[in-house]
């Protein structure tokens, strides 16, 4: 069994995800590369350090778009796909989220995971998070790392902030960080 990965890395501008002129031949390139998927291969979606801003959810949405098409072709081909996010989902800074601080952070917080969660399903895929070291600093919101990390949990739908599952026969899909 071969493993695929697409990585994908959300800067902070939609630009760099805005298809070039010649998107047509280099989709065309692609399906005929040594990197189309075969038949016997798993797809994972490896998203960066996501920073979400609610701010600027369309430039999220610009870069899922680049991976429709490929776990698309994956499903139809009756290969699984997933995603796993590498952590640091929220952006590190006021976002205007809370009308009630200007000094917030947004990362941590119950709103950027909820958030995060809701993106991350939206891909329609199963997903893990491999937690990062800014994804419990809800420092406003929650006394303790503790209560931080269960509220990530919860919005993710995990037991635990690490995750092993097996993607297909002889594949283990393992993921630990530092959350």
């Amino acid at each position: 069994m071969r493993l695929s990965a697409v990585l994908l890395l959300l800067p902070p501008a939609a630009v760099a995800f805005a298809p070039s002129a010649n998107h047509a031949s280099t989709s065309a390139a692609r399906a005929n590369s040594s990197l189309k998927a075969g038949s016997d291969e798993y797809v994972v979606g490896i998203l960066g350090d996501l920073h979400i801003d609610p701010r600027k959810l369309e430039d999220y949405a610009i870069g899922k778009s680049h991976f429709e098409p490929i776990f698309a072709e994956a499903k139809s081909d009756g290969r699984g796909v997933s995603v796993v996010s590498l952590g640091d989902l929220g952006e590190s800074k006021n976002c205007e989220h809370n009308p009630e601080s200007d000094s917030e952070l947004f990362a941590g917080t119950t709103q950027c995971h909820e958030m995060a969660a809701e993106f991350l399903g939206s891909f329609g895929v199963p997903y893990d998070v491999v937690g990062g070291n800014h994804d419990l600093e809800g420092l406003d919101e929650f006394e303790t790392d503790e209560e931080n990390l269960a509220m990530y949990l919860k919005a993710h739908g995990k037991e635990t902030a690490y995750f092993a599952r097996e993607v297909a026969d002889k594949t283990l899909l393992v993921g630990m960080g530092s959350t």
